[in-house]
C-alpha cells in the first residue's frame, strides 16, 4: 500500500494563504447612457400607474423606463426644466416633478405635461401622502402644498418661522398623518394634523441638522438620514444609530425606502445599508460585495418589490439578491469551479483545476495550491469517517486535521486514476473513476469484479441496487452483477451524469439527452419540449421545497416535482419549469459536472465556469404582480398616423382612437403593446386574437406587436393578455374594438338600389318583348304555311335517299365481316407461334404472363424455350399494335426460333445481335434508300440452372429483379432491334448469380403508359415498381391476377392505349 502523508506543521507554511475576510458578490444591474439612459445623474425615482419606472435626471429631463426602452420628457415637450430633483405620483395617478425651474404636473400615462407652476422658482422635493392624498413640495424658501379645491399650489404657512424659511430637502409622513420635513440647516420638523410644529435638531441629539431622508419604521418610529449618520426618533426621543463607515469619509445618508422586511438607506460612501424593521439589526453591502457605486442619491422599491437606486455619475442600479457568487475578484483561486462541499462545521470546500479553497464560517479563506498538493484537478468532495475525501486527477485523497493522505489502489498496475465521485453506503465507500467502479477495502481501492471500464460520474443506491451514471449510459449493480439499462428498458442516452431521489422515492437521472424520471418500473423522459432550456444536463439536486434543480450548459432549470408527477400520470398538464440565466442573476450560466451542494441554510451552491453561485431561496419569491398591460400604438398601413384625422373619438393622452371606423382599403393594422413587469421584462409573454377573424387565441409569444393585413370588412375586437416570468396572467384583457366598412359596391344601399334597377329594367324588357312578340307571331304564321309546303317536298327527297343508304349499309357490313374474319384468323396464327400452354405448364409455379392485346392481334409477344438446363425468356414490344404490330411479332418469333432453337445461341447479347441483323435484312433496312424504321424493343433472360446464374441483355427494355425486399433495375442497351440500330451494334450483357426467392419481371411499355386514375395521368414506372415490391413474395399466378386487377382499377373508364405484356418469373 502506497501512502503519501502531508503533515500540516510543515506544509502549511508552503501552501496556505490566509485572507481574513472574503465576501460574496451580489448581483446588480446597471443602466446607464450605453443602455439608453438620457443622463448619468439620477436624482429621484418613482413609478407611474402603468408600471413604468420614473426617474429624474440632472439635465436629461424626466425619464420613463418600461423594461425594454428608455424615453425622456424634456423642456421641449413642455416640462418646466430638464433638472428634475424629485418625482412622485399622487393617489389619482398624476405625476408631479420638482425641478430647478418650477413644478410640472403630468398625466397618469406620462405622455403629456398638463400644467406648470411657479416657473422661475427652484423646487427640490415633492411628496404625495398616500393616506390623505395631499401633495407637498419643498423649496429653498419653505413648504408648498397643492390645493385640490382651488386646483392650485400655494405656500404652506406654519406657526414656525424657522420652517417657513427653511431649505426643504425631504418630506414624509407617519401612520398618524403627521408630516415630517427634513431641512438643509435646521434639522427635522414634525407638523401634526392641527398644524402644530415640533423641531428636532442637534440640540435634541441629531447627529447633523442637514437632513436628506426620512422614513417611518414598523412601530411608528422615525428614521432620519443626515449628513453625518442615521438617527432614530421614538416618542420624541432622538437616538443615534452607530454604523460602520469608510475611514476618512462622512456617513451621509441621501435616501431611503422600505424593501421587503428591511429599510434601505442610500449613502455617499459606496455602501448600501439594510436595517431589519423588526430587530433594527443593520447590515451593509459594500464594494467587497460588488457594490461599486459611490454616490447613491435615490432608492426606491417598485410594486414588484424590486429595489432601484439612482446614483450620481453611474446611472440607475437594480438590486437582484436571489444569487450571490464568489469569483477571482473575491479572492478564490479560479472562476472554473469543479467541486463544492460544505462540512458539518460549515467549512466550505471549493475545488478547481489549480488547487483548493477552504472558507470557514467566519469567512476566513485558506488556499491550497496545486503545485504544493501533488495533484492539480479536484473533481469531487465528500465526507467519510470524519475525513474529507478529495477526488482528484491522480486518485482519491482523504484530509483530516493536519494531514492529507493518498488512498492507493489495490491493483499495483494502477498508479493513478481520475476520481469523479464517491458514495457512502453504511460503512462502505464506493468510488467512480475514469476506468470503472471501485470499493474501499482495507484502506485501498479495489476494482469491483466485472465492472464496466468506463467513466463513472455518479453513484446512488435505489431500491436495493446501486446505479452508476457513466459515459455510455446507466448501469445497475445488484447481487454482484451489472446490468446495462438500454432502450428496451426505456432509457436511451449517450451519457448519464447525475442522480437524485425525491421524497416519493423516484429516481431522477440527468443525461446528455434530457432528464429521466424512474419509479422502479417505467422511465419518463423530460426534454426541451417540456420546458427545459437545454437537454444537456450536468447536475441535479433537490431543494427541499418540492423542486428538483437541473444544471445545464445554458443555465439552471427548476422543476416542480408535483407538476412532473401529474404529467407522468395524465400526460396532459405542462411541467412547471422556471429557468435561471443572466436575466435572473445567474451569470455563471454554464454549470459543471455534479458541482452542486445544498447546505443547512437550505442555500443551493452551484459551480460554473464563471464562479461559485449561491441561490438564496428566501429572496426568490414568485412575482404575483401581473404585467401592467397597455396598447401603446396602432399603425395603419404599416405607418404611425395621427388618428385624429380618422376619428373624432381619440384619447389624446394615449393617442389610441375609440369607436374607430376605417374604409375598406385602410385594412392593414399593426398593434403595438407592452406589458410592464420590471422584475424580468425580457421574459414577459403575450397572447392575442382578433375576434371576428381568429377563432382561437394565437400562440404565446414574446413579440410586442401583432400584425394583421388585408382584414376583410366587418366588426372586430382585438384582445390582448400577458403573463410575467412566473406565469402570472393579467386579470383583465386589453380590448380594442373597431370596424372596417365595406366598399360601396358591398353596402346595403347599393344592394337595394341594384335590386330596384334590375326590377325596373326587367319590367321594361317584358313590355318591349310583349309588343315585339305580337308582331313576330303574325310573321311566323305566314312563314309556317310556306315551310309546310317546303317540308312536304323535302320529305319525298329524304325517303329516296334513305333507300340508297340502306343498300350501302348492307355492302359495308359484308365488307366489315370479311375484314374481321381475316383479323381473327390472323390472331389464331399469332397465338400459334406464341409459346404453347403445355410448354409453360412445366413452369406454372414459376412463371406467369399477363398478356392483354389492345386489338384482336398484338404487337407485343413473349417467347420461351428450354435448351438443356438453360431457360430462355423474351418479352418484346414491336413497332405499332394491331395488324402491323402482329406482322412484326411473327417476324420476331420466327427469327428467335432460328437463332436459339436451330443455331443453339443462348447468350442474350448474341441473340440480340443476330436478331438485329435478321430484322434489318428481312425489312431491307440495309438498303441506303430504305424508308422502313420498324423494329422492336426486347429484353431476353437466360437462366443457367447448372451454374445458378442469369444472363440478361435488353434493347430499350429493362429487367427488374427483387432480392431481400430491395428492387434492382437493369436498363439494357439504348438501341432497338432493327430500325435505327447499327447492324454491327454490340448489346450489353449482364450476368449475376441467382439467389433463392429472387423475383424477375420483364414487361413492355404498355402497362406504365396506360392513362387512368382520378386525374387521367399515366400509371408510370415508379408506381409499377411499388406494386412489384408489394407482391413479389406471392406466387406468380397470384401476381398476374393482382397486376390485372390493379390495371383495370387504374383504367376505369379510360380506353386501353397499347398492348400490355408483363412476365413474372421465379426460378
Amino acid at each position: 500500500m502506497r501512502k503519501i502523508l502531508f503533515f500540516i506543521s510543515f506544509l502549511l507554511l508552503l501552501m496556505l494563504q490566509v485572507s481574513t475576510s472574503i465576501a460574496q458578490t451580489y448581483n446588480f444591474s446597471n443602466y446607464n447612457v450605453a443602455q439608453g439612459l438620457e443622463q448619468s445623474d439620477v436624482l429621484s425615482i418613482s413609478q407611474a400607474n402603468n408600471g413604468c419606472l420614473l426617474y429624474g435626471t440632472n439635465g436629461g429631463g424626466l425619464g420613463v423606463y418600461d423594461g425594454y426602452s428608455f424615453k425622456s420628457i424634456k423642456e421641449k415637450h413642455g416640462l418646466a426644466n430638464n433638472v428634475v430633483m424629485s418625482v412622485t405620483k399622487d393617489n389619482d395617478g398624476n405625476v408631479w416633478t420638482a425641478t430647478r425651474n418650477g413644478i410640472s404636473e403630468l398625466n397618469e400615462y406620462v405622455t403629456n405635461v398638463k400644467r406648470n407652476y411657479f416657473i422661475g422658482k427652484s423646487f427640490y422635493y415633492t411628496y404625495a401622502n398616500p393616506k390623505n392624498g395631499d401633495v407637498w413640495f419643498g423649496s429653498a424658501q419653505g413648504l408648498y402644498k397643492y390645493n385640490l379645491s382651488l386646483d392650485s399650489i400655494e405656500f404652506y404657512n406654519t406657526p414656525n418661522e424657522i420652517l417657513n424659511g427653511s431649505f426643504i430637502n425631504c418630506i414624509s409622513s407617519d401612520v398618524n398623518e403627521n408630516l415630517w420635513v427634513g431641512t438643509k440647516n435646521n434639522g427635522v420638523f414634525k407638523i401634526d394634523t392641527k398644524n402644530n410644529v415640533e423641531n428636532y435638531s442637534t440640540k435634541n441629539g441629531l447627529s447633523s441638522n442637514y437632513i436628506k431622508t426620512i422614513i417611518e419604521g414598523k412601530e411608528g418610529e422615525i428614521f432620519v438620514g443626515s449628513l453625518d449618520g442615521l438617527n432614530l426618533i421614538v416618542e420624541d426621543s432622538v437616538q443615534f444609530i452607530k454604523l460602520p463607515k469608510i475611514e476618512g469619509s462622512h456617513l451621509t445618508f441621501t435616501s431611503s425606502s422600505l424593501y421587503k422586511d428591511k429599510l434601505i438607506f442610500g449613502a455617499l460612501n459606496k455602501q448600501l445599508y439594510l436595517l431589519d424593521i423588526e430587530t433594527h439589526k443593520t447590515e451593509w453591502i459594500s464594494q467587497e460585495n460588488g457594490f461599486d457605486y459611490q454616490k447613491i442619491w435615490a432608492v426606491f422599491t417598485d410594486t414588484e418589490s424590486n429595489l432601484w437606486m439612482g446614483s450620481l455619475g453611474a446611472g440607475m442600479v437594480k438590486f437582484n439578491p436571489v444569487f450571490t457568487y464568489y469569483d477571482v475578484n473575491n479572492g478564490i483561486i479560479d472562476n472554473y469551479i469543479r467541486a463544492v462541499y460544505e462540512d458539518e462545521k460549515s467549512n466550505l470546500y471549493i475545488g478547481y483545476g489549480r488547487g483548493i479553497n477552504i472558507i470557514d464560517k467566519n469567512k476566513t479563506i485558506k488556499t491550497l495550491k496545486a503545485k504544493d498538493l501533488g495533484f492539480s484537478i479536484v473533481y469531487h468532495f465528500n465526507e467519510f469517517k470524519n475525513k474529507i475525501l478529495l477526488g482528484t486527477n491522480i486518485g482519491l485523497y482523504s484530509m483530516m486535521n493536519d494531514k492529507i493522505e493518498f488512498i492507493p489502489f489495490s491493483d499495483e498496475n494502477i498508479k493513478n486514476e481520475d476520481i469523479f465521485c464517491t458514495y457512502r453506503l453504511k460503512n462502505k465507500l464506493y468510488v467512480g473513476g475514469k476506468t470503472g467502479f471501485y470499493v474501499l477495502k482495507n484502506d485501498s481501492l479495489k476494482s469491483v469484479v466485472n465492472s464496466p471500464k468506463e467513466f463513472v460520474y455518479d453513484i446512488i443506491q435505489y431500491r436495493g441496487a446501486l446505479f452508476l451514471a457513466s459515459n455510455k449510459g446507466v448501469y445497475q449493480y445488484q447481487n454482484n452483477r451489472f446490468k446495462f439499462l438500454s432502450k428496451e428498458e426505456g432509457i436511451d442516452c449517450d451519457k448519464a451524469r447525475s442522480f437524485t431521489i425525491d421524497s416519493k422515492n423516484n429516481l431522477w437521472i440527468g443525461t446528455s439527452e434530457g432528464a429521466y424520471l424512474y419509479n422502479g418500473k417505467d422511465f419518463k423522459k423530460i426534454t426541451e419540449e417540456d420546458g427545459l432550456t437545454s437537454e444537456n444536463i450536468y447536475l441535479m439536486e433537490l431543494d427541499g421545497k418540492g423542486n428538483v434543480w437541473l444544471g445545464t450548459n445554458k443555465g439552471l432549470d427548476r422543476l416542480s416535482l408535483e407538476s412532473a408527477y401529474q404529467h407522468w400520470n395524465n400526460n396532459l398538464n405542462k411541467i412547471e419549469v422556471r429557468s435561471y440565466g443572466k436575466n435572473e442573476g445567474f451569470n455563471g450560466v454554464e454549470c459543471n459536472l455534479n458541482t452542486v451542494f445544498r447546505n443547512r441554510k437550505n442555500e443551493m451552491l452551484f459551480g460554473t465556469i464563471n464562479g461559485l453561485y449561491t441561490y438564496h431561496l428566501e429572496n426568490d419569491k414568485v412575482n404575483e404582480i401581473p404585467p401592467n398591460l397597455s396598447l401603446n400604438n396602432i399603425k395603419l398601413n404599416f405607418e404611425s398616423v395621427s388618428w385624429d384625422n380618422y376619428t373624432d373619438s381619440l384619447n389624446v393622452e394615449t393617442n389610441i382612437p375609440s369607436k374607430l371606423e376605417l374604409t375598406y382599403n385602410n385594412n392593414n393594422l399593426i398593434f403595438e403593446y407592452v406589458g410592464v413587469s420590471l422584475t424580468n421584462p425580457q421574459e414577459v409573454q403575450y397572447q392575442y386574437k382578433l375576434e371576428g377573424l381568429d377563432e382561437n387565441w394565437l400562440p404565446i409569444t414574446k413579440d410586442r406587436k401583432a400584425v394583421y393585413t388585408a382584414i376583410p370588412h366587418g366588426d372586430y375586437v382585438f384582445k390582448l393578455k400577458a403573463q410575467n416570468s412566473d406565469g402570472v396572467w393579467v386579470e383583465t384583457e386589453v380590448d380594442f374594438s373597431f370596424q372596417i366598412n365595406p366598399p360601396w359596391w358591398k353596402t346595403n344601399w347599393f344592394y337595394a338600389s341594384s335590386i330596384l334597377i334590375i326590377l325596373l329594367v326587367g319590367y321594361l324588357i317584358i313590355v318591349v318583348r310583349t309588343r315585339n312578340l305580337k308582331k313576330t307571331q303574325i310573321i311566323l304564321t305566314n312563314k309556317v304555311e310556306e315551310r309546310t309546303k317546303e317540308l312536304r317536298e323535302e320529305k319525298e327527297k329524304v325517303e329516296s335517299v334513305n333507300t340508297e343508304l340502306a343498300h350501302q349499309k348492307t355492302v359495308i357490313e359484308v365488307a366489315n365481316k370479311n375484314i374481321t374474319d381475316s383479323i381473327n384468323y390472323a390472331k389464331k396464327i399469332q397465338d400459334a407461334i406464341l409459346p404453347k400452354a403445355a410448354k409453360l405448364e412445366e413452369l406454372k409455379e414459376s412463371v406467369s404472363v399477363l398478356y392483354m392485346p389492345k386489338d384482336v392481334v398484338s404487337g407485343d409477344f413473349y417467347w420461351y424455350e428450354r435448351i438443356g438446363n438453360k431457360l430462355i425468356f423474351a418479352a418484346a414490344d414491336c413497332t405499332g399494335h394491331g395488324v402491323p404490330g402482329a406482322f412484326m411479332s411473327m417476324i420476331g418469333v420466327n427469327n428467335l426460333n432460328q437463332i436459339i432453337i436451330e443455331n443453339k445461341i443462348t447468350s442474350p447479347d448474341r441473340i440480340l445481335q443476330e436478331l438485329n441483323i435478321a430484322i434489318k435484312k428481312v425489312l431491307k433496312q440495309e438498303d441506303v434508300d430504305s424508308e422502313s424504321r420498324d423494329g422492336m424493343d426486347i429484353s431476353i433472360c437466360c437462366f443457367d440452372l447448372d451454374e445458378n446464374v442469369v444472363e440478361y441483355a435488353g434493347a430499350f427494355r429493362p429487367l427488374i429483379y427483387i432480392r431481400d425486399n430491395e428492387l434492382h433495375e437493369l436498363k439494357g442497351s439504348r438501341q432497338p432491334i432493327g430500325g435505327s440500330a447499327p447492324t454491327d451494334f454490340d448489346y450489353e450483357l449482364n450476368r449475376f448469380e441467382i439467389k433463392k426467392e429472387d423475383m424477375f419481371y420483364m414487361f413492355s411499355d404498355g402497362y406504365p403508359d396506360q392513362f387512368g386514375g382520378p386525374k387521367g395521368k399515366k400509371y408510370m414506372n415508379k408506381r409499377l415498381k411499388e406494386v412489384f415490391i408489394d407482391i413479389y413474395t406471392e406466387t406468380p399466378s397470384y401476381q398476374k391476377e393482382r397486376l390485372r386487377d390493379e390495371l383495370l382499377k387504374w383504367m376505369g373508364d379510360h380506353e386501353q392505349i397499347d398492348d400490355i405484356l408483363v412476365m413474372c418469373i421465379k426460378i
